[in-house]
């Protein structure tokens, strides 16, 4: 007895076991602090190096230069347009493509004769450059907006369709089996096991997928943009005016758009999936 007490592990109490309430409302600070102060200290950073000549301000203007040529494109420029019509072709391409890719990724995750006759020629067309098809695009869909939404959808469909399909069929085997004791049809086999296993995945992959949407969009306005409107073509044109200010306030814009847009997929996660925790793996 002595022995086994001499051996005995001895827990002692986290701070979170203690006061989980108190240790949340804390460790939620802190993350929003860093969050927020990170991004700060870079601004005052670059500020700084303007001000004091570490580099040229001509090329690498500082932040209150962007923010004040920011203010006259709106005012003057008519940016608000621009950034209106991206956004437009942005939420098409990505809202058709995910849905797409949501489709081909659950059946082809479930049916293996489908899969087998499908997936080697989706692999196909995977590797094919998506900006290449701008060409062919142009010449099926006129040259407006269309094209441009389609691409948009074709890049997001691929970046998720292979995710939600790999998660599909990496669910339980012992999910399935349990849910087909209790007789359940195929419907409720996907309502009930197959959509809320993967859901979590599904959202990183959505969270990617915007991402990979705003790159699109960016870079197709670069080459293709029609009414020359859009905030990859004012990027690009500040290019060939050599404003530098212009195209570093678009860039600037360009980054608050894809952090905007995964927090309102992340806000969306939350809704649906209150139990799903993204950092239960995390150490604190």
């Amino acid at each position: 007895m002595v022995a086994e007490q001499k051996n005995a592990i001895v827990l002692t109490p986290r701070a979170a076991d203690r006061d989980p309430v108190k240790y949340n409302r804390r460790r939620r600070t802190t993350e929003v602090t860093l969050a927020v102060a990170v991004p700060v200290v870079l601004l005052i950073f670059l500020q700084l190096g303007a001000d004091n000549a570490w580099w040229s301000r001509i090329f690498y203007p500082s932040v209150t230069d962007v923010v004040r040529e920011l203010q006259s494109m709106f005012a003057d420029r008519g940016f608000a347009y621009d950034l209106w019509v991206t956004i437009r072709r942005l939420m098409l391409g990505y809202i058709f493509g995910s849905l797409v890719g949501l489709l081909f990724g659950f059946v082809l995750g479930l049916n293996r004769l489908t899969r087998k006759a499908l997936e080697p020629l989706l692999n196909a067309l995977y590797t094919v450059p998506k900006i290449a098809l701008l060409s062919p695009l142009l010449i099926a869909f006129g040259f407006y907006d269309k094209p441009i939404v389609v691409l948009i959808a074709i890049t997001v469909f691929f970046f998720v369709w292979v995710p939600t399909q790999s998660s599909v069929m990496s669910v339980q085997a012992s999910f399935r089996e349990a849910a087909t004791v209790f007789g359940v049809n195929r419907w409720q086999m996907f309502r009930h096991v197959m959509l809320p296993a993967t859901l979590p995945s599904i959202f990183v992959t959505l969270r990617v997928a915007i991402s990979v949407a705003i790159l699109t969009v960016i870079g197709v306005e670069f080459v293709f943009a029609p009414e020359a409107r859009g905030l990859g073509y004012v990027i690009n044109d500040a290019r060939s005016t050599l404003s530098s200010r212009v195209a570093w306030a678009g860039i600037l814009i360009a980054s608050v758009l894809g952090v905007s847009f995964t927090w309102i997929v992340r806000i969306a996660e939350k809704l649906l999936l209150p139990w799903n925790k993204e950092d239960q793996g995390s150490k604190d």
